[in-house]
């Protein structure tokens, strides 16, 4: 199984996906993170779960993109953030292990649900 390889990316980059109109998922990781290896496997068909309904999708690391991080209140890695109209909304990871299952459940009722 491949791991997923996040595009590394500025703050401002993040921010301006994060920013934008609709929903927004944001998956905040880092190289370091053992739990963030472990759904990495899964992370491609995450996204394409995601963005099958027109949702955005931006990579943000934990240390690359402490900022965002940081202004978002996330301390937890990994993390998979939803943002509506530039807005926080949901999230789920606060860096335990996730499972596939999990984060595809919480895909289908949080970014996926009208």
């Amino acid at each position: 199984m491949q791991l997923y390889k996040p595009t590394v990316v500025s703050d401002d980059e993040v921010n301006a996906v994060i920013n934008k109109p609709g929903k927004q998922l944001m998956f905040l990781t880092a190289d370091w993170c053992g739990d963030c290896k472990a759904i990495k496997p899964f992370v491609e068909e995450i996204k394409e779960l995601a963005t099958s309904e027109g949702a955005g999708w931006v990579d943000a690391d934990r240390d690359a993109n402490i900022e965002v991080a940081k202004a978002q209140g996330l301390r937890g890695i990994p993390a998979f953030v939803l943002f509506e109209d530039g807005k926080q909304v949901d999230h789920i990871g606060n860096g335990e292990r996730l499972s596939p299952k999990q984060v595809k459940d919480w895909v289908k009722d949080h970014v996926l649900a009208a």
